[in-house]
């Protein structure tokens, strides 16, 4: 756990001193540079789309399922390595966040709504994105609180498929 928190860091150090170049080199660079912008852009949308799927539970999102049905999805969809950095800083692996969201009952509406997403970079069959998610829970007087997030995304590419890796959620403070 210690080796896979560590190698976080280490990826999120390395992609936070980039990220601001990156961003921009993707934005510019794909309609000028032909075949490679292209490639990023078809990138972009296949992450974002493994994105969503990932967040299967949230309000009316193109691959919107029921909650239960949502948690067995992505049971099978995560990678096994898979591990969460939560807003308040607590690591959850796959088992742990499974565990978690099958003991809940949320109401209809909690959950994450994500958008504004961005490819940051790709090393081989290791991708990098962030998006904003806003984060909608019960609080303890029972109404609804949002907390908004920017969360970077990790994807890996197993059996020629794009699959959710990992992920931090840092919340934006106003």
């Amino acid at each position: 756990m210690t080796k896979i928190f560590t190698l976080f860091l280490m990826l999120f150090t390395a992609v936070s001193f980039t990220s601001g170049g990156q961003e921009s080199a993707l934005k510019t660079a794909a309609p000028a540079a032909g075949p490679q912008g292209a490639k990023n852009a078809d990138l972009e949308k296949e992450l974002w789309g493994a994105d969503q799927q990932w967040l299967c539970s949230a309000g009316a999102t193109p691959y919107h399922k029921d909650y239960k049905e949502c948690i067995e999805f992505r049971s099978h969809y995560w990678t096994d390595q898979f591990f969460e950095i939560s807003n308040k800083g607590q690591v959850t692996v796959k088992a742990g966040m499974i565990a978690a969201q099958s003991a809940a009952h949320p109401a209809p509406g909690i959950g994450p709504h994500p958008d504004d997403f961005h490819l940051m970079a790709v090393y081989g069959n290791v991708a990098f994105a962030t998006d904003h998610t806003d984060l909608k829970s019960m609080g303890p007087d029972g109404k609804v609180v949002d907390t908004n997030c920017r969360v970077l995304r990790i994807f890996v590419k197993e059996n020629g498929k794009w699959r959710p890796a990992g992920g931090a959620l840092v919340p934006i403070v106003q």
